[in-house]
């Protein structure tokens, strides 16, 4: 099952969908809504919906992330990637980000890659098979990765990540996952006392469809003349 999981033969070739985040660390909570058109291999659109900090942080964080998804973390309303490289634009500040680069042909995309257990979950992570579910009106399969005792620091900087994999296409259509902070790893901060603090992600699918056609414009953006460009 954890193969199927981080095979690419399996895999649409697109797919539409909105998608409901939520991030808590540091007293704070935020929730953010976005619509999403991936085509692979790598061509990306996402639109920010709607973004709320529903509690303030005390301190901040950083994502070491993709850099396909830190747009959204920081409250950027769109956000395309295609084989050129990738953009970000802030509607309202009218600023946007340029990141030119030239992407191998077998990276895989933004929402069909379960990059939080790597490529070798089966020695990294101890799984357990928690049942089926339903998520976004699909049947899924309910999969929670543990570090194991051997895992690298990084790994086990998690406490779990908890994994809803469709059961058709094989890839999360919700997770959830807990990390410690520390002041290096995937989720750092540059408090000086982070002991026993944590942060929390969920990501889910509300609505999905697959293969629908979708045009080849959406993967295009232009900022407008008068929009300033951030370094």
């Amino acid at each position: 099952m954890v193969e199927r999981l981080v095979a690419t033969d399996n895999l649409p070739d697109e797919l539409h969908g909105v998608q409901h985040k939520v991030e808590e660390y540091g007293g704070g909570r935020k929730e953010t809504r976005l619509e999403i058109w991936e085509r692979l291999p790598n061509e990306v659109r996402s639109e920010v919906l709607s973004a709320e900090t529903v509690r303030e942080f005390d301190f901040e964080i950083e994502l070491f992330t993709s850099a396909q998804t830190s747009h959204s973390e920081s409250g950027e309303g769109t956000m395309v990637k295609n084989e050129s490289g990738l953009i970000t634009y802030d509607a309202e500040a009218n600023q946007y980000h340029r990141y030119e680069y030239e992407l191998p042909e077998e990276q895989s995309g933004y929402t069909t890659d379960p990059t939080l257990v790597g490529s070798t979950p089966q020695i990294d992570f101890d799984v357990t098979y928690d049942g089926r579910d339903t998520v976004a009106g699909r049947g899924t399969h309910v999969l929670t990765f543990r570090p194991t005792e051997e895992a690298d620091s990084f790994t086990q900087s998690f406490d779990f990540i908890t994994m809803w994999v469709d059961a058709e296409y094989w890839f999360p259509l919700k997770h959830e996952a807990n990390f410690q902070l520390r002041n290096e790893g995937i989720v750092q901060t540059t408090e000086e006392d982070v002991h026993n603090e944590t942060y929390f992600q969920k990501h889910a699918f509300e609505e999905i469809e697959f293969d629908v056609d979708i045009e080849d414009s959406t993967f295009r953006f232009d900022p407008p003349k008068d929009a300033e460009r951030v370094e």
